[in-house]
């Protein structure tokens, strides 16, 4: 059964898939090309937009939406990965503490040194005025051993603690009830050891959130995603909360996730995969339900059919195969939002499609 998202006067219906909009922007795609791909939320990351534009431009614009002319859900992400991955590449860029994290950005052509507390984290979110916001949280490492496992997963629920203060401390001065505030969701951590899991979710349960998410890697040592883990993730995470999955996926995976019971997705694979001349059409191959053509290959040259035949997107009642095939090789720009537009529909009929099943 699906949840329904209510937050500041709006309701979503979930299983929903929020492509990223890392930077407050879909590549190549603008607000009537993701309303008419059936698009109604985004992700946007903490990180990149502390950066460009930075958070005074956002504040003086009135947050992230009214710069973007979006005004369906914007999730912000803490930005926690990207930071981390940053700083286990190079420890020279950055460091983390107890307080928080420490690190480096190239900010309008300068180096720039950056301060992030868990409290800093959530203002920050507030300025970008999403409508989810996520807790900054110490990612587990890739074949982290046990202690730093249990260091990432204390760390975690110690932020964790301090972000929902801070959320509380700025829903109270800006005289924001549960109608009218953003939800805060929290990260499980733990890698590969379920014990570690285990711990997380009931730390951060105990706090307290209105969703949880599907954090750390997720992948076995084969680098294949480990739906067992992430079954037993789910099955640790409050049943009467939102389940989201970060970072997930490939098609498929979504389809597993749901069926384990999670609501929200989001992933850079269908923006990323249209720019690379990949694209998904409903058509079983092997094991899967769905297949894809790479629309630059010579075969395509001269086929007037559209890119899927089951599709109703823009890019498919408009266009055929040959000439989307002609824009890539020319390097056009149209070659890229119909692309892009194609793609996003495939991924938000997908959870459409659950959404009336469920």
């Amino acid at each position: 059964m699906h949840k329904i998202i209510k937050v500041k006067g709006e309701e979503y219906k979930t299983p929903i898939f929020c492509p990223d909009a890392t930077r407050g922007v879909i590549r190549s795609a603008d607000q009537k090309d993701l309303l008419d791909a059936n698009v109604n939320g985004l992700v946007v990351n903490t990180y990149h937009l502390l950066s460009q534009p930075g958070i005074e431009v956002l504040k003086s614009v009135g947050g992230i939406k009214k710069l973007m002319s979006w005004d369906k859900l914007i999730i912000s992400d803490s930005g926690g990965f990207q930071i981390f991955s940053l700083i286990h590449k190079n420890k020279s860029l950055g460091k983390i503490t107890e307080d928080g994290v420490k690190f480096y950005l190239n900010t309008k052509g300068e180096k720039k040194k950056y301060f992030i507390t868990p409290e800093e984290c959530i203002k920050i979110q507030f300025e970008i005025g999403s409508d989810i916001m996520i807790a900054l949280d110490y990612f587990t490492p890739y074949k982290a051993d046990k202690w730093e496992t249990q260091k990432s997963v204390e760390t975690t629920t110690a932020w964790a603690k301090r972000c929902k203060e801070e959320f509380q401390r700025q829903c109270e001065s800006r005289g924001m009830n549960d109608g009218t505030r953003p939800l805060l969701f929290a990260v499980i951590q733990g890698g590969n050891d379920l014990e570690m899991r285990q711990r997380s979710a009931d730390e951060l349960t105990e706090i307290g959130f209105d969703g949880y998410g599907l954090g750390g890697w997720t992948f076995d040592d084969e680098g294949k995603f480990d739906l067992k883990l992430v079954e037993q993730i789910a099955k640790m995470m409050p049943d009467d909360k939102f389940k989201y999955a970060l970072g997930v996926g490939n098609p498929q995976n979504i389809i597993d996730c749901i069926s384990y019971g999670y609501d929200i997705f989001d992933c850079v694979l269908p923006t990323r995969d249209a720019r690379h001349q990949r694209l998904y059409i409903m058509e079983p191959k092997g094991d899967e339900f769905y297949s894809y053509i790479y629309i630059s290959r010579s075969i395509y040259a001269n086929d007037n059919a559209p890119i899927s035949k089951n599709c109703e997107c823009y890019a498919c009642k408009n266009y055929s195969r040959a000439y989307i095939n002609h824009l890539f090789k020319i390097g056009d720009s149209l070659a890229f939002r119909l692309a892009t537009i194609h793609n996003l529909f495939f991924y938000s009929q997908l959870t459409l499609k659950t959404q009336q099943e469920l």
